[in-house]
């Protein structure tokens, strides 16, 4: 009950993420009227000064903008001392600007000093958002029009290009304004805008705001390679480079000319500069703000839950009386089923065999992490907000959304050491064994290709996916239990001999007989490693066949040894062919070996169309669950039946925890090794997208620590006791395939009819959450649990 509580107060709490982002219309500094909007829908007057703000290099320029009607010959006054730098805002009533105005600029501090005076017709325009332009060198100006931001796009900033350049358009060529994210690892620039004639603007452009881009401006010539027409790619050298982070939903001009303000007009460089007319949603990138109130309130129940229970039991008692009673009479019944169904303590923390509540020395810290995992995994494909660190990373690096499948895969392993030395205990024939192993391995295939995949037209059905890598680690590491001899012979004394070591044979069921008093190094104190060299061996083989296939294997249209994302804009346009693009089937050399024994075995039809690399590398199809990983998937899955023969040989919290850390660091050690602790610059980087050698060990190594730190706080210091991630552990399979197949169903999921934002969809995916949190919290009441 008192997780149900909790959880529907997090939902009622988290109401207040959508009040946590508003569109800014505009940076407001230097405005002097600020009135009350008399209209839901403002319009948005803004005056832009360029290469100004000074006159005659020693008094600040102050400017006074009127409004004056055609038809009444009403004033209607924007600006009063404005300063002539930069932009300023005005926002008022659209009714307002019915029909045409004179538009009237003088200098404050001398007002027989007219800066402009042209008639416009606002109405006419039918947008929201007017810029007027001024160039305080060329005394030029002119009025554009904005359009309003799509209101269901985030993560986007709109950008112009406006042109100053003088030059002689007919010999000289046209200036292009270059841009590359600078997530693009080794990318070619690409043609953001040609600018137009002289004080012309281009419309506005989309330019992703989740990472910085480098700019430049470039007055090349076309030639053959290099022409805007060829996926929209220029090889030209760049001048004035600079990198910018757009805030989202603003509003930017790039003001390009044939020389920077003071320079001679035969400077050979092009300049750009950049203003920005309205701030949007932040000043750099997403705003975060949605993510702090969520953290806020989920770290504020926490501690209004769990810190009297621990601290002040008696203040417990008085502020959640009925919950604390029915704790103790659910250790009650747990304490008698415990004594009823369960006699021998390994048995009881079997992960495959009976009610899992009846179980009083199952690790519920592996249950929790397991859950914790599962339910990070779950906000992540809801969306997480539509940020990008709640994302997969592009290729190379790491991000939340990267950690959770791997420590799945994990933690399946350190359940598997569990559950067959349980089976091994109880002396289950083998051709039982082998049913359970092939039953669960088709299930978790079916399930991922039928009900994840979603198949709807088989000739593009995929293949690859989540679980069908899940049962692919499992079959294999189960075959390597199964029939791996283990080398009995390097224990120390028979009380070492675990089931888990036993061979399914009759010769090994007194293995006394097999143990070598003589000495064999620090093996002999190392009975969790030991007996198991073979099995590390077999493991090891298929880790060398994945390393020679990645890198020894030749690839046509790639480099051999190639493990970048490839893409039309990759190693500087190298992988782009001639249409100038990589869909429908032209392979653009996708994560090298990987990306073509994917398509080699499957063919393009059948693998993700989707990948994370798609937009900022310009890729085609390309599977991060493809064939070549799941061997280094079952390396991680081994390294997690590494921790469990841990559980299973080491019965003191001081001993499973000094070796669960060494081997964590260990991990971590050569991961940072192989990938020289660089994102992009290391032997074999960490990516997610190939499930790196150095990936999965970097995810080993923290599932280790990770489940150290959870074994001491729920199952050694009893501080937490893992609700609500508990619950979900102990229902992975069923929430994980439930939240699949209702992912756009309410209430999981609803449409935003006046538009989207961060706080929104922060709120959205939270509720959708916490719901799968009190549907597992149900189950468990319930005693309902999907096992396959």
């Amino acid at each position: 009950m008192q997780s149900a509580a909790a959880l529907l107060l997090l939902a009622a709490f988290s109401v207040a993420l959508c009040g946590g982002v508003a569109v800014v219309a505009g940076d407001g500094a230097n405005a002097v009227q600020q009135p009350p909007a008399t209209s839901q829908s403002n319009l948005i007057f803004r005056m832009c000064f360029l290469n100004g703000g000074v006159k005659n290099h020693t008094t600040t320029l102050t400017v006074d903008v009127t409004l004056i009607s055609i038809q009444s010959g009403h004033q209607f006054k924007l600006f009063s001392g404005i300063l002539a730098q930069g932009c300023s805002n005005y926002a008022t009533d659209p009714a307002l600007f019915q029909g045409a105005f004179f538009v009237q600029a003088v200098d404050t501090k001398d007002r027989s000093h007219l800066l402009f005076n042209r008639t416009e017709d606002l109405a006419a325009k039918g947008v929201s958002r007017f810029t007027l332009w001024y160039d305080m060198p060329s005394d030029a100006d002119f009025i554009s029009t904005e359009p309003s931001y799509d209101k269901h796009l985030l993560n986007y900033a709109y950008v112009r290009v406006l042109s100053l350049s003088k030059t002689d358009e007919e010999q000289a060529p046209p200036l292009r304004v270059l841009t590359r994210n600078t997530n693009c690892h080794r990318c070619i620039d690409t043609v953001l805008a040609e600018a137009g004639p002289f004080m012309s603007a281009t419309p506005y452009l989309t330019v992703q705001t989740n990472f910085p881009q480098e700019l430049s401006v470039a007055n090349c010539t076309p030639t053959p390679g290099c022409t805007p027409t060829v996926n929209n790619t220029c090889a030209c050298v760049g001048y004035n480079n600079q990198t910018y982070h757009f805030g989202e939903r603003g509003f930017y001009t790039l003001i390009v000319s044939s020389t920077a303000a003071g320079d001679s007009a035969d400077s050979a460089q092009p300049h750009l500069q950049i203003v920005r007319d309205v701030r949007g949603d932040a000043d750099h990138g997403p705003d975060v703000r949605p993510v702090f109130i969520a953290l806020g309130i989920i770290v504020g129940l926490f501690v209004l839950w769990y810190a009297p229970q621990n601290c002040c039991p008696r203040v417990a008692r008085a502020l959640y009386p009925h919950t604390m009673l029915m704790e103790q009479k659910d250790e009650q019944m747990l304490l008698l089923n415990t004594q009823k169904y369960t006699r021998d303590p390994l048995l009881s923390s079997t992960h495959a065999i009976g009610n899992p509540k009846r179980s009083k020395t199952r690790l519920q810290s592996l249950d929790s992490f397991r859950g914790m995992a599962l339910t990070i995994m779950i906000f992540v494909n809801y969306g997480g907000g539509d940020y990008n660190f709640f994302d997969h990373s592009v290729w190379n690096g790491l991000t939340v959304a990267d950690l959770v499948f791997p420590w799945f895969i994990w933690i399946m392993g350190t359940s598997m050491a569990i559950t067959f030395n349980s089976l091994f205990k109880r002396h289950t024939p083998l051709r039982t064994i082998l049913y359970k192993v092939a039953r669960r391995t088709l299930l978790l295939f079916g399930i991922g290709v039928i009900f994840i995949n979603v198949v709807h037209d088989l000739r593009f059905a995929r293949v690859p996916g989540v679980l069908q890598r899940f049962a692919i680690a499992y079959l294999v590491v189960a075959l390597v239990i199964i029939f791996v001899p283990k080398a009995v012979s390097l224990l120390r004394n028979v009380d070492e001999v675990t089931p888990l070591i036993r061979r399914l044979t009759p010769t090994v069921r007194n293995p006394a007989s097999d143990l070598d008093p003589g000495g064999c190094g620090m093996l002999r104190h190392l009975p969790d490693v030991a007996p198991y060299v073979g099995e590390w061996i077999a493991i090891i083989v298929l880790v060398v066949i994945h390393t020679c296939i990645t890198f020894l294997l030749p690839v046509p249209g790639c480099p051999t040894g190639y493990i970048g994302p490839g893409g039309a804009l990759a190693e500087f346009g190298q992988f782009a062919p001639a249409n100038g693009s990589c869909v429908n089937g032209t392979f653009c050399c996708e994560g090298g070996a990987a990306g073509h024994v994917d398509r080699w075995l499957l063919s393009w039809k059948h693998i993700y169309g989707s990948p994370t690399s798609q937009e900022t590398y310009q890729t085609g199809a390309y599977d991060p669950e493809g064939i070549l990983g799941s061997l280094t998937s079952i390396l991680i899955c081994y390294l997690g039946l590494q921790s469990g023969k841990i559980i299973v040989h080491y019965k003191a919290a001081r001993a499973r925890s000094v070796r669960w850390l060494a081997w964590g660091v260990l991990c971590c050690a050569i991961a940072t090794g192989l990938c020289g602790g660089s994102k992009n610059d290391g032997v074999i980087p960490v990516s997610k997208n190939l499930w790196s050698l150095s990936f999965v060990l970097l995810m080993s190594g923290f599932g280790f620590i990770s489940l150290t730190a959870f074994y001491w706080l729920i199952d050694i210091w009893r501080v937490w006791d893992g609700a609500p991630f508990r619950y979900v552990g102990l229902n992975s399979i069923f929430i994980y395939v439930f939240h699949e197949t209702f992912q756009e169903y309410f209430p999981f999921s609803w449409a935003w009819t006046d538009g989207v934002t961060h706080g929104k969809l922060m709120f959205m995916n939270v509720c959708a959450v916490s719901i799968l949190i009190l549907i597992c919290y149900y189950c468990f009441k319930i005693d309902f649990f999907v096992k396959i």
